[in-house]
């Protein structure tokens, strides 16, 4: 066992004697520690397109009225 794994150990023994509270402190310090994650912006619109896109014809607004009333019926019995 290295001297580093050791010492790891050993902190990590000392912590789970905390309470929770310091505990999630002491996560937040050390993920504050890290540097942040640079990514680069995906283009969310052309992505949002291509889940939308299938190779039928859109639905006519006799159609999604109808949908509605019929989804109206089932909740509201109108």
């Amino acid at each position: 066992m290295s001297a580093q794994t050791s010492d790891y150990e050993t902190i990590l023994r000392l912590v789970r004697s905390w309470p929770a509270a310091q505990r999630f402190a002491l996560v937040q310090d050390v993920l504050g520690t890290l540097a942040p994650v640079e990514r680069e912006p995906r283009p969310t619109l052309p992505h949002a397109r291509g889940l939308l896109a299938t190779d039928q014809a859109p639905p006519s607004d006799a159609q999604v009225a109808e949908w509605l009333n019929e989804r109206r019926t089932e909740r509201y019995g109108l």
